[in-house]
């Protein structure tokens, strides 16, 4: 295939990079409920769900990193609640492998309007739209949906 015209040497399609990748995250519960973002394959299918966040910039903390995260994801602060849980996230998506070292931190958002909303859209720097959802703990539980990265099942649910 032409790479001029190939999705994934466009920018188009997301695979990860070849290095770790530090990555942050916030643990948002209310009651029962997971605040999570789907992540979706090439064809954009649901693969699963991940709680928001993302990439810590060089120089910045993990803690200012996730706050800038939710700021531009959600539109509101948050207040980190306690020590993060750290992981580390070796995966393959679509034949590339990914390795990621995740912090995983309890938070609370300062914008009550978050736990009333049941499901909201957000758009992510690279311009593609994404579902964030309040999704029973249950579910990951019961393998019925897939929680990413997949060590979260058992520390944080």
């Amino acid at each position: 295939m032409d790479e001029k015209k190939d999705p994934v040497h466009q920018g188009i399609v997301w695979r990860p990079i070849n290095t770790i990748r530090p990555k942050v995250i916030g643990i948002a519960k209310q009651e029962d409920r997971l605040l999570v973002c789907e992540v979706l394959n090439d064809q954009g299918e649901l693969k699963g769900w991940c709680p928001l966040g993302g990439g810590i910039e060089f120089g910045e903390t993990s803690e200012n990193a996730l706050k800038r995260e939710i700021s531009e994801e959600l539109g509101c602060g948050i207040f980190i609640t306690g020590d993060p849980f750290i992981c580390e996230n070796i995966y393959e998506h679509h034949g590339f492998t990914g390795h990621d070292i995740v912090l995983a931190f309890p938070i609370n958002f300062d914008d009550p309007e978050i736990y009333a909303k049941k499901r909201v859209q957000i758009c992510e720097s690279c311009g593609s739209l994404h579902w964030v959802e309040w999704i029973e703990m249950e579910r990951f539980r019961s393998g019925e949906e897939k929680l990413f990265p997949p060590a979260l099942i058992n520390q944080i649910l």
